[in-house]
């Protein structure tokens, strides 16, 4: 389905932050069991290769995803990930690219904040809404661990992903008719007459 298709299609409030866990949400691995940098980009596949020779790739629906969110007015993309190698999560970040975007721009690019660091999600959410002025209660949450779901305290919608399938345009989809049916705040609305 096509991103303009997508766009029909959305609800009229919208979270104000998305936020993405790294392994096995966004890529079907996990980055610190890994052999590192420096790694090798496949343009033609969007994957890269770590110096053993094993992939990080992206799950099927996730450039998709980061190009629907960028067609929203004013909704930023965030990182909350408990990775113990946070500077090779940022090096597949900078090289790992989205297509939909003309100039298919990097991930790292397209994202507002990175929270990349061993800790408690708690903590995570707690710098996002330090750091963007968006409160937990606008922001939705895609992460793979079901204990992550405390997040949840704080007002964040959690959504559990499933470690086969990463995050899918379906669950995403279905994430925001909730955020908009159980949302009390007013966002702007969404006028595509402009495309």
């Amino acid at each position: 389905m096509t991103i303009t298709k997508l766009e029909n299609q959305l609800p009229e409030r919208l979270p104000k932050m998305v936020v993405f866990d790294l392994d096995y949400t966004i890529w079907e691995t996990w980055i610190d069991c890994t052999s590192g940098p420096p790694f090798a980009y496949s343009a033609e596949e969007n994957v890269i290769y770590g110096r053993g020779r094993e992939n990080v790739k992206l799950f099927k629906d996730i450039t998709a995803i980061f190009a629907l969110i960028k067609s929203f007015p004013d909704t930023k993309i965030g990182i909350a990930s408990r990775t113990h190698t946070p500077d090779w999560a940022r090096a597949a970040l900078k090289m790992l690219r989205v297509p939909e975007l003309g100039g298919a721009p990097t991930l790292q690019s397209q994202i507002d904040i990175i929270e990349a660091y061993p800790s408690s999600k708690i903590k995570h959410f707690q710098a996002l809404e330090k750091k963007s002025g968006i409160s937990c209660e606008e922001m939705i949450f895609f992460d793979d661990e079901w204990r992550n779901k405390e997040v949840t305290t704080l007002g964040v919608q959690f959504n559990h992903v499933d470690t086969r399938k990463g995050v899918t345009m379906q669950q995403f989809m279905a994430s925001l008719r909730k955020f908009d049916k159980e949302s009390r705040y007013v966002q702007t609305k969404l006028d595509f007459s402009k495309h």
